[in-house]
């Protein structure tokens, strides 16, 4: 998958965190999408003009714009959407939250001083190193810090990693 959503945001994927890259991965899905969308609308405008006869007419021109401006704000809220998701994290390569470094290594030595976001995508970092999402999954199972270190976001982290192990 080349992630050409980049570009608008000036990062390069190296530098981002494997929660950063989900987020990359599922907004370049989304342009993918828009882009296909984009591209049939405009062969049933091209063909829809020919079959009335007015194809060099400024209905051409009119309908393609529309079709494009269309194309572009949806692009645009989508890029706007995935820099705020990376502004969340922290900064677009750490383990989130606050935007430093983390000077820890979950689970050997949790920092209790993150907020619950940065609690939550250090866990969901340290378990997204492992590449089997089956056994990823039944590792965060067994791990009993997890419930109390990350509260309320231990369920959303179990059901994502849940998805993950199904889908594999």
């Amino acid at each position: 998958m080349t992630l050409d959503i980049l570009d608008y945001l000036d990062l390069k994927e190296e530098d981002l965190s494997l929660s950063a890259l989900s987020f990359v991965r599922t907004a370049q899905e989304k342009k993918d999408a828009l882009d296909v969308k984009l591209k049939e609308d405009k062969e049933k405008a091209y063909y829809k003009l020919l079959k009335n006869g007015v194809l060099r007419s400024s209905m051409f021109d009119s309908m393609y714009g529309n079709l494009q401006n269309t194309y572009n704000q949806a692009l645009s809220l989508l890029v706007d959407d995935l820099d705020f998701q990376l502004k969340f994290l922290g900064d677009n390569a750490g383990a989130g939250g606050d935007g430093e470094e983390q000077a820890y290594n979950y689970p050997y030595n949790p920092d209790y001083s993150l907020d619950s976001a940065g609690r939550y995508y250090a866990v969901y970092n340290y378990y997204m190193t492992m590449t089997d999402a089956k056994i990823r999954f039944a590792l965060f199972q067994a791990d009993k810090l997890a419930p109390d270190y990350l509260g309320e976001f231990y369920s959303t982290l179990y059901d994502r990693l849940k998805s993950y192990a199904d889908y594999e």
